[in-house]
């Protein structure tokens, strides 16, 4: 905007706020260190039979290696969704996602279903089974597409605070935990590329910029806001100061206010994390892509202490 001063870049770091998980294998890290995903690689494959899903390693969680992270089921449920018939062109406005477990990295189904039908507003639920166990579920609310009042569309700039992406991605393996070998990568980092200005107190807001780097479904050509879902459950640490040694933080849901779908592959957040005193927080965050705002999301955290 005119006479705003050109924002400081957000530092690039190597981003892992989830809970330090121990790594058996003392090979030394960077020896082990598998390589980046492809774009023409996939975190699920479909499999024969219809709406089942076989997840790929890219799909692994920092949890526990039998685990998935929570962006790919995000991103799978966002997937299953789009595919609804609809009426007329319509897309995903709200997207809420909870997740009753952890997510195995064996084959599961997903299951939708139309709760409210229209031509103008939907209301489309898909579930995601393991077996005959759900697992993780997600409600959507679309709306109908329309140019006929585009004039009144907003201009909404990227927040000056969060600066813009990187021009050049460390590596993740920079990180001193990682090149130490202590730490076990979760699968799922090898399918983006992340940089972050986490806060360094409480209440201070905190950056990530990240990318997707394949595709969530492989040989399928996604909508834009299912990467966006698939990206976006990062929000749930962008903004969090917490010691990842001594607290974990789980984030059991995530719910996605979509204003416009993106229109770059970098997607921008600018977090803000907070707890009460009985151990229960709460993320929220302002999402970004290189031209402007696009939506904001919200997640509850579950906050235990370490052993």
């Amino acid at each position: 905007m005119a006479g705003q001063s050109t924002p400081s870049p957000a530092v690039a770091r190597p981003f892992y706020c989830w809970p330090i998980m121990r790594n058996p294998d003392p090979t030394p890290a960077p020896s082990r260190a598998p390589e980046k995903a492809r774009p023409e690689d996939g975190l699920f494959l479909a499999l024969p039979e219809a709406n089942h899903f076989q997840p790929t390693p890219l799909t692994g969680g920092p949890w526990d290696p039998k685990f998935q992270h929570g962006g790919p089921v995000s991103g799978l449920l966002a997937h299953a969704i789009d595919r609804e018939p609809a009426p007329v062109p319509m897309r995903i406005v709200r997207l809420t996602v909870e997740m009753f477990r952890g997510v195995p990295l064996t084959p599961l189904r997903v299951e939708t279903r139309l709760v409210r039908g229209g031509k103008r507003i939907q209301s489309v639920e898909a579930t995601l089974y393991d077996g005959a166990t759900p697992v993780a579920r997600a409600t959507a609310l679309r709306m109908r597409r329309s140019a006929a009042d585009a004039d009144q569309a907003s201009d909404l700039p990227l927040d000056p605070g969060l600066g813009r992406p990187p021009e050049k991605v460390p590596s993740i393996l920079e990180s001193r935990r990682f090149a130490e070998g202590t730490i076990l990568m979760p699968g799922f980092i090898r399918a983006v590329d992340i940089v972050t200005d986490p806060p360094t107190r409480a209440g201070d807001p905190g950056n990530a910029w990240t990318r997707l780097l394949c595709r969530v479904v492989e040989g399928e050509e996604p909508s834009p806001t299912v990467p966006l879902a698939t990206l976006v459950d990062f929000a749930s640490g962008t903004g969090s100061a917490l010691d990842y040694s001594r607290y974990t933080s789980i984030n059991p849901d995530l719910s996605i206010h979509v204003l416009r779908e993106p229109r770059t592959a970098w997607i921008g957040l600018r977090g803000y994390t907070g707890f009460s005193d009985d151990g229960v927080g709460q993320s929220q965050a302002s999402v970004y892509d290189e031209a402007g705002l696009v939506a904001r999301v919200q997640a509850s955290l579950l906050l235990e202490r370490r052993g």
